[in-house]
């Protein structure tokens, strides 16, 4: 990877031997010789190391803020917005826990999105809850009881 595209604060896959491991870059310096130099944090272990070949960087990991980040400057080339996306609107605009049937609805009649399914709160449901779950505490969801979901 050139060194030039190594960001701090940002998650890279790097070799270590012959293994691979994920770390995030704490800070970048330039040595007198003009070497640059990778301070970084191993996010498995929380163990500092110093990188100094950025040819040891693989890729960059897309966290799930970067991944949100990047779905909020893009949109989609219609206009409307995801069914996760507009599941989100509703709740930050009702600023109460609800079904996801009310949810659903609410977010096809302001036009937010279009859901062509046979059952459209399936679909926002089972993406909601996948967020819930892979994202943990960065979800943009929270379930406030059993079949109410919340803005965070």
């Amino acid at each position: 990877m050139n060194a030039k595209r190594i960001e701090t604060n940002k998650v890279y896959e790097i070799t270590v031997g012959k293994n691979t491991t994920t770390v995030r870059v704490i800070n970048i310096e330039r040595r007198v010789n003009g070497q640059l130099v990778f301070d970084c944090l191993n996010t498995k272990t929380n163990k500092r190391l110093t990188v100094a070949d950025p040819k040891r960087f693989l890729k960059e990991i897309k966290t799930a803020k970067t991944v949100k980040a990047e779905r909020a400057k893009s949109g989609r080339a219609d206009g409307l917005l995801s069914g996760l996306d507009a599941a989100h609107k509703v709740l930050r605009e009702s600023q109460r826990p609800m079904r996801v049937k009310e949810i659903a609805e609410i977010a096809l009649q302001n036009g937010y999105c279009k859901l062509n399914g046979a059952t459209p709160e399936f679909t926002i449901s089972a993406a909601m809850q996948r967020e819930i779950k892979n994202a943990g505490n960065e979800s943009r969801f929270v379930k406030a009881q059993r079949g109410l979901f919340a803005a965070r």
